[in-house]
């Protein structure tokens, strides 16, 4: 059995622990991954609500003072549009976007271009996840990946992921 007929449902913050235990529960292969385009950034220079979207609202953040406002780019730099004309936008600390991208010294309309360096562990739940994201918001996909990022478990859209990422 490598996946159940269930959606995967959390009332919690999830850890790298719970992570694991569910690719273990379920037998889903955990993979790595890492984001295949590129990201637009700019800092919130006052609290700022940001609505991540892809078809339809997958969570809500608030990007706190200096944190970063992250808008998804294919390898071209153009933003990621879902159908309904939104653009793939989310919310990361300084200190972890930091460590987590780089810029290639580009600018676009949302923000200096960066890359992201290193990967991250993942897997698929093809029935979807409603969960508290490490921000503290439900987090919800009909079909998506659990992602695991250093000690944040957080989820992504299936589409969104397969934009984004590339399984290494």
């Amino acid at each position: 059995m490598a996946e159940t007929d269930e959606r995967y449902t959390s009332h919690r913050q999830l850890t790298v622990e719970d992570f694991e235990q569910l690719a273990r529960d379920r037998r889903l292969p955990v993979q790595s991954a890492r984001k295949k385009g590129l990201v637009a950034a700019r800092p919130a220079t006052v609290d700022t609500p940001v609505a991540t979207q892809w078809n339809g609202e997958e969570t809500r953040n608030i990007a706190r003072t200096g944190d970063m406002i992250v808008t998804s780019l294919d390898a071209a730099g153009a933003p990621l549009i879902d159908g309904a004309g939104n653009k793939n936008v989310y919310v990361i600390g300084k200190p972890r976007f930091d460590k987590l991208h780089e810029a290639v010294g580009r600018d676009s309309p949302d923000g200096p271009i960066h890359r992201t360096v290193g990967s991250v562990r993942c897997i698929r739940l093809e029935q979807g996840f409603d969960i508290v994201a490490p921000w503290g918001e439900r987090q919800t996909a009909d079909s998506g990946y659990l992602i695991a990022n250093g000690g944040d478990v957080y989820g992504n859209n299936a589409e969104t992921f397969e934009k984004t990422y590339e399984i290494l």
